[in-house]
């Protein structure tokens, strides 16, 4: 990963995911949520805690990988105040790949623990924090690595080369195409 290795104690599980879209937050543009396993991790679910009521912008995010196996990417999470802490999220390319590609897109990620509910629709109201994933955390290979992980799973359904490099290119434009409209607010009683 860059040069460094991933320090197996710092690995968070994520045990659901989903997408939030509210118009208050990026003009309603749907941003990936995460249910974290933090029973290993309590500096980390006392981060979430802190962060609720304080303006994001205390965590410095980095994306890396093994460059032996691009099996999975991390995502590295420095909490820097109010609590000083380190976690590393793993993603499973081949299964949660279109979740990465989600967070890099949208810039950001809501972190939600799992004693907030152990799915994203389970925690709207309890604790859960936004967190800022710029574009200078991201990183160079993604779309190569993704590409070639879809066409990959596209060949193994019986697609010829060609129309698995096809099909990857309509699969990563429809997940962009999705994340990237805008959520209309509901009808108000006078317009329903």
């Amino acid at each position: 990963m860059f040069g460094k290795k991933v320090d197996s104690k710092t690995l968070v599980p994520i045990v659901a995911d989903g997408m939030i879209g509210h118009p208050g937050i990026q003009s309603g543009r749907l941003i990936p949520v995460i249910v974290i396993d933090c029973a290993q991790h309590l500096a980390i679910e006392a981060a979430i805690h802190a962060h609720k009521d304080t303006p994001p912008g205390d965590v410095v995010s980095t994306w890396g990988w093994n460059r032996l196996s691009k099996q999975y990417v991390y995502l590295t999470l420095n909490f820097q105040q109010p609590v000083v802490t380190l976690g590393t999220i793993p993603f499973l390319v081949s299964k949660q790949g279109v979740l990465v590609e989600s967070i890099i897109n949208a810039r950001a990620v809501y972190l939600q623990p799992l004693t907030s509910g152990a799915r994203p629709s389970m925690g709207l109201d309890k604790p859960k924090i936004i967190v800022e994933v710029p574009a200078s955390a991201s990183f160079p290979i993604w779309g190569d690595l993704y590409s070639r992980e879809l066409e990959k799973q596209f060949r193994t359904k019986g697609l010829s080369k060609v129309q698995a490099k096809l099909a990857a290119q309509d699969q990563l434009k429809f997940i962009r195409d999705i994340q990237f409209r805008k959520r209309t607010p509901p009808p108000t009683k006078s317009e329903a």
